[in-house]
């Protein structure tokens, strides 16, 4: 895949397709998660080096633009959402029981990691990164929209999105989607989550860990162990992605 590729190749040492090929666009989808300020440097749940992912993201996005739909995914947190600690008036990452009476009027019970206020409604951690590159195409889908349940998936809550359903799965199945590559924030929390919950429903999922960052380094060797484990095709880079899905990305209709 060096220089002498024609121009209707994805070649990822060149800066876009000068005649794109047809691709199959209700394939793959490009899902970005949570890349919001309350996540990155400064925010109040800074995730460790979590800037390091625009530049790659970005590239990624620049390479196959032609190629991928994409979606985000930010967390939209009322002020008293069930997973801050200040609800509660306890420790920040505190792992407290919870006990909730839903809609529908069923009990539920889980554990839940008490982390500090982010990603508040209205506020400016809860806005996506303005060095990341968004476009009037991209949809997003909010999440953790509701008080009383965590919804770390992009999909919805935890309950298989029994309670918040963000529609992010009635989106893809319009669009045709059969693979879903991820990137984006935390690793071992939100992007593992919205994994398990794609390889439940269906889809093949990708992972490029040069655009992903996790919370803590124990959590996330778990998270990338059990998402290998569940079937997740996991990259090094955006060129080991695109070399490895070159021929799926170029096929016509």
């Amino acid at each position: 895949m060096g220089n002498s590729q024609s121009n209707n190749k994805i070649n990822p040492v060149t800066n876009r397709l000068a005649q794109p090929v047809g691709l199959m666009r209700q394939k793959y989808v490009l899902g970005i998660i949570d890349p919001q300020y309350d996540f990155m440097r400064g925010g109040s749940l800074e995730v460790s080096d979590a800037n390091d992912i625009i530049g790659p993201i970005n590239k990624l996005r620049f390479i196959l633009y032609d190629y991928l739909d994409v979606f985000f995914s930010q967390d939209f947190h009322p002020v008293d959402h069930v997973s801050f600690a200040s609800t509660h008036n306890e420790p920040v990452l505190t792992v407290k029981k919870i006990n909730q009476i839903m809609g529908n009027s069923k009990q539920i019970h889980f554990e839940q990691t008490l982390w500090p206020a982010h990603c508040v409604q209205g506020s400016r951690g809860c806005s996506f990164h303005k060095d990341l590159v968004i476009l009037k195409g991209d949809q997003v889908f909010q999440k953790g929209t509701m008080s009383n349940i965590e919804s770390y998936s992009a999909f919805g809550d935890e309950f298989a999105n029994a309670y918040e359903n963000t529609g992010l799965n009635a989106w893809c199945k319009v669009k045709k989607i059969t693979d879903i590559v991820l990137v984006g924030l935390a690793t071992d929390y939100c992007v593992c989550n919205t994994a398990k919950d794609a390889i439940r429903l269906g889809y093949r999922v990708h992972l490029i860990l040069s655009c992903v960052r996790g919370v803590a380094p124990d959590t996330t060797k778990t998270a990338l162990d059990t998402m290998s484990k569940q079937g997740v095709k996991i990259y090094g880079d955006v060129e080991d992605f695109i070399n490895a899905n070159q021929q799926e990305l170029e096929q016509t209709n």
